[in-house]
């Protein structure tokens, strides 16, 4: 099977969400504060594949858009 995983916001490691629309990208940071806000569909240079924590966070967005 060949997948071709996107690099996007949604499926990196260093992505945090903060509603089902956006979060926040934690590899450039000075303080939690200074988190530079991203969407789900953004990209970066330090893209980092988060593996199975996708998953989750599709889930988890699924759910919030199911309570909206």
């Amino acid at each position: 099977m060949n997948y071709k995983i996107k690099k996007l916001c949604l499926t990196c490691k260093y992505y945090r969400l903060k509603n089902s629309q956006s979060g926040v990208c934690r590899v450039d940071r000075k303080n939690s504060s200074d988190y530079p806000k991203k969407t789900n569909e953004d990209s970066c240079s330090r893209w980092l594949d988060c593996g199975q924590q996708y998953y989750i966070r599709v889930g988890w967005i699924k759910a919030k858009q199911a309570a909206e």
